[in-house]
């Protein structure tokens, strides 16, 4: 599967991933293989702390989100930088919701390309 890059991000766009940028939080679950093309929720602009609380309200009763404190964020620019890119996939709850996807489909979210893409984020802790 090819999937083109989304040229309608500006490079600098700011990109949150709830849970951080490790390599762990950044790999596919089984039904985000899924999705057309696969990639992992990410939120678009705005500060970490704004994004952990987007999921805190969207779900006030998930114990999922609660414990989640740790936010990845790095730019578009850089995550096109080492091959991914993001697609921008708003829903009603989340108009900033977006999408990090590799070029590749599935077989791009290998460890080796997992490990490049976890440099590019900066964790913000207490979130």
């Amino acid at each position: 599967m090819t999937i083109t890059r989304s040229g309608n991000l500006s490079p600098d766009t700011t990109v949150h991933r709830v849970g951080g940028g490790s390599v762990v939080n950044l790999r596919l679950k089984p039904i985000e293989e899924e999705l057309s093309p696969p990639g992992i929720s990410v939120f678009l602009g705005g500060t970490p702390q704004a994004a952990a609380e987007q999921l805190r309200r969207a779900f006030p009763r998930s114990s999922k989100w609660r414990g989640r404190q740790v936010v990845g964020t790095t730019t578009v620019a850089a995550v096109r930088q080492v091959g991914f890119d993001i697609m921008p996939d708003p829903t009603v709850r989340f108009p900033n919701h977006a999408r990090l996807i590799h070029p590749a489909g599935v077989v791009g979210f290998v460890e080796t390309n997992l490990e490049n893409l976890s440099r590019v984020f900066q964790d913000t802790k207490g979130c």
